[in-house]
């Protein structure tokens, strides 16, 4: 699964833990950093840390959020990858071992999304397992249960209701 801290991974992380949980299965979560050459602090220029003290950055801001979504983790085995690989490739390459990769959408949509690219679609694209892209919720505080229908919606709801009686 890919978590870039956005409040859609968390709740593709949170999707992934389940399925993990129900499938038995450890949870390998893959977080992509860059490391810049040189770091600017006002007007000098500094030596970058090294790889391995990023690597080491990203796996603990990575652990963090994994530590915030799933504060119970009874069930969960959990696996933080840190790479500089590219977010697609690091993705499609770990998908060669796994049963199921989550990913989040940001939804960007449009022919401005498709020019940007998306992660998401190349790893529905080339991954070597089925894929599941998990979108951001419109009512994040609330679940689907408690959130409160619009009037159209709940007169769409009685009728199926009515049709499922009728039909039994």
């Amino acid at each position: 699964m890919g978590l870039d801290g956005s409040p859609v991974s968390r709740q593709a992380l949170a999707f992934a833990a389940e399925e993990a949980r129900l499938r038995d299965a450890d949870l390998v979560v893959v977080t992509s950093f860059e490391v810049p050459e040189i770091w600017w602090l006002g007007p000098y220029a500094t030596e970058a840390p090294t790889v391995a003290e990023r690597q080491a950055a990203a796996r603990r801001a990575a652990g963090k959020v994994v530590d915030e979504v799933l504060p119970d983790r009874a069930g969960h085995r959990v696996e933080v990858v840190a790479t500089t690989t590219a977010p697609a490739a690091a993705l499609i390459d770990a998908s060669a071992a796994a049963d199921l990769l989550v990913v989040g959408s940001r939804g960007r949509g449009g022919f401005r999304g498709l020019l940007l690219g998306s992660v998401s679609m190349q790893c529905m694209l080339h991954a070597h397992c089925p894929v599941t892209v998990v979108h951001a919720t419109s009512v994040p505080a609330q679940t689907a249960a408690e959130a409160r229908p619009e009037p159209r919606q709940r007169e769409l709801d009685g009728a199926r209701r009515q049709a499922t009686d009728i039909a039994l």
